[in-house]
Order: C-alpha cells, then sequence, then structure tokens
C-alpha cells in the first residue's frame, strides 16, 4: 500500500482533491439554498439556478471518482494507464449539464402558458447575488489548481463552476425584473440558464467524446513532434506519425529512419534520444512509441518476405561447409537489402585462399534470398 501511496498521492493530485472537495462542501448547501429559497418565492430562474448547482456537485463527485482512478500507474487490465477515467468523468459531467437544461427549458416553456406567479421576494434577490460571490471565488481557486496541475478535466470543472455563477446572473436578471413587474422576467432567465447549460454540455462532452473516437489533436502538435525528431542527430525521417489523446496528456508512435548499417544498440540510443526531444519540445506528450527503419530498406520485399534467421543460418553453414571450420565462426549478421540479404560472418581466423569465391559460387547454386556472403575476420 505504501508503494501505491507513493505513485498517485502527489502534491497536484492533493490540489486537485481539495479544490473537488471544495466545491462539494460549497455545491451542496448553496444549491438546497437556492432551490428551497426559490420555491418559497416562487421564482423558477432561482430554482433553475439551484439546479445548475446541483449538477455542479454532480460534477465535484464525477471529478473525485475519477480523481481515485485516473492517477492510478497502468496494471495488467489497463496496460496503458487510466487517464481516460478523466474523460469518461468529463462526458458525465457533459451528460447531467445536457439532462438538467433540457428540463430547465421544458419547464420554462410550460411556465410560459401558466397563470403568472406573484413576484419573487428581496430574499431570492439575495440568494442570487450571494450565489454570484461565491461561485466566481470558487472558480478562480479551482483554476489555479488547474493552472498549476496542467488538469484539463479541473479546467473544465472550474468553467463549470463560472457558469453557475454566470447563471445566478441570469437568475438574479430574471428576479430583478418580475419583481419590477414582469412576470415572464423569470421563466425567460430559466429558459436562457437552460441554454447556458446546453453550450457548456456541447463544450465539455465534444471534445470529450473526440477523445474517446481517438481524434488526433490539432495538427500544430504534429508538426511540432516531426520538428522535433528530425532535429535528433542521426535520424534521416520520419513519418506514419499518429497521435491520440489519452486524459489530459497525450500518446504517439512514429516510424523514423535510420542509417541501414548502424548497430542495433545505436538505433536504440537514437530512438531513447529522439523520445527525449520530443518530450521536451512537446510538454503534453506522454508517451511516444517510436519505430526504428533501415533508411531505403524500409519497404522492399526483403524487409517483409524474405526468409528469418533460422533458416538462412542453414544455407550459410551450406555454403561455409569443408571451406570455413565451424569453430572458426564468431557472429553472423545479416542485413536486409531491397535487392535481398546479405550474410556477414565474422571468422576468428583468416580463412584458405580462394574461401569468398568458393562460398559464392555454391551460394548462387542455393536459389535462396541471400544475395551474398561476406567473410570478415581480424588479423589478431
Amino acid at each position: 500500500m505504501a508503494g501505491e501511496a507513493t505513485c498517485t498521492d502527489t502534491d497536484g493530485l492533493r490540489d486537485k482533491r481539495r479544490a473537488a472537495w471544495a466545491g462539494v462542501f460549497l455545491n451542496a448547501p448553496l444549491a438546497a439554498v437556492k432551490i428551497l429559497v426559490g420555491l418559497m418565492a416562487q421564482s423558477q430562474a432561482l430554482v433553475a439556478d439551484g439546479v445548475h448547482s446541483l449538477s455542479d456537485l454532480a460534477s465535484d463527485g464525477a471529478v473525485i471518482w475519477a480523481l481515485g482512478h485516473s492517477h492510478r500507474p497502468p496494471d495488467a487490465e489497463h496496460p496503458f494507464g487510466h487517464g481516460r477515467f478523466e474523460t469518461l468523468a468529463t462526458l458525465a459531467i457533459a451528460a447531467m449539464l445536457a439532462l438538467a437544461a433540457a428540463g430547465i427549458l421544458i419547464d420554462a416553456g410550460l411556465r410560459l402558458f401558466e397563470e403568472p406567479q406573484p413576484a419573487p421576494g428581496v430574499l431570492a434577490l439575495w440568494v442570487a447575488g450571494l450565489s454570484i460571490a461565491l461561485k466566481e471565488g470558487l472558480y478562480h481557486y479551482t483554476k489555479a489548481v488547474a493552472r498549476r496541475t496542467g488538469s484539463a478535466m479541473m479546467a473544465a470543472n472550474a468553467w463549470h463552476h463560472r457558469s453557475d455563477a454566470a447563471s445566478s446572473v441570469v437568475a438574479l436578471a430574471g428576479i430583478g425584473a418580475a419583481t419590477l413587474g414582469w412576470p415572464l422576467a423569470d421563466a425567460f432567465g430559466a429558459a436562457i440558464i437552460a441554454l447556458m447549460l446546453a453550450r457548456v454540455a456541447w463544450d465539455y462532452g465534444r471534445p470529450a467524446v473526440r477523445e474517446l473516437a481517438d481524434t488526433a489533436p490539432p495538427a500544430d502538435m504534429a508538426r511540432a513532434t516531426l520538428a522535433a525528431l528530425m532535429a535528433t542527430p542521426g535520424v534521416r525521417d520520419a513519418h506514419d506519425l499518429r497521435l491520440r489523446h489519452m486524459g489530459g496528456a497525450v500518446q504517439a508512435d512514429v516510424h523514423i529512419t535510420l542509417d541501414p548499417a548502424m548497430t542495433l544498440s545505436e538505433a536504440h540510443r537514437l530512438c531513447e534520444a529522439a523520445r527525449a526531444q520530443v518530450q521536451a519540445a512537446v510538454p503534453d506528450m506522454a508517451e511516444i512509441i517510436i519505430h526504428p527503419e533501415p533508411d531505403g530498406h524500409a519497404d522492399g520485399k526483403a524487409a517483409h518476405d524474405a526468409a528469418l534467421r533460422p533458416e538462412l543460418t542453414g544455407v550459410v553453414h551450406a555454403c561455409l561447409d569443408g571451406i570455413v571450420p565451424p569453430e572458426a565462426i564468431r557472429h553472423l549478421r545479416l542485413d536486409y537489402r531491397d535487392d535481398g540479404v546479405i550474410a556477414v560472418v565474422e571468422l576468428a581466423e583468416r580463412p584458405i585462399d580462394g574461401a569468398q569465391s568458393r562460398v559464392a559460387v555454391r551460394l548462387r547454386k542455393s536459389r535462396g534470398d541471400l544475395s551474398e556472403i561476406r567473410l570478415l575476420w581480424s588479423a589478431s
């Protein structure tokens, strides 16, 4: 358990949890007061504003739930991590907002055809004004946490708080107009709040759906990634780049072309250097999988259809039989080229005179995927 806490309970996570719980402790009593006073004062706008605060409370709950899952390290069931729990929470928030908007809009429309109700009292005005002050303060606090932690979910929740403050402004205006003698203004105010809720639901829900559908991030992020790859010494080209969002971060995979004569260890080192270059240039890049390819030989027949090492090793040994002793063979390196596979045989001793030409004659008779066998040896 201690190890898990170390992985997940970071300062940023604690800040986000505090902001979410602050929303719960403020929205719960505020929603209750607005709905209760709205019913007592017969102010539909204030009741609608209270429902908006309830949706804020539900979104805070969704944020807390997501924070309990999204920061966990990858496991057997979620090998790519848990970042999309934040996305699911955002989509749930958007759905709650959309349902609340539909209900308020329908109710406001029905109220327009009913007998006018008495104007709301002064208490409704005071509650709406208090809501504006409290929710604007909560917006600034949550926004600061979002900026500090780089969390898109917290930023969305902050704007959710601000939309509640804005709906309180509309409610205040509607209640005030009804008090001054325009009884239908309260219903119109509720309808405007519903439209605001629907807009917020669209603004939050659409990006969440796009992320769950693996829609690519903006093109400028792809350009920055490719530029960082090409700035890595030794990378000749980068192509087939794919990007996707994962929670508040981005994952990618890409193919790069390298010198065909490069050793596997150097190619691996270059891939790690390219990864570091990208993550330095694109801060949102959480992970990038890099596939190295030999420059000019990545798409030829040998790269896809040529025989693999076990079969080619048998051909090499057959061509060397009686010419090079088996114990003299140190290493066999295979180089897959477009015109065939080159086998480079490293020997522990100098072969007999004419060995290279005799091996070439045997190879021509084999009619396999090997195009050449090169014999190399050290003077020592």
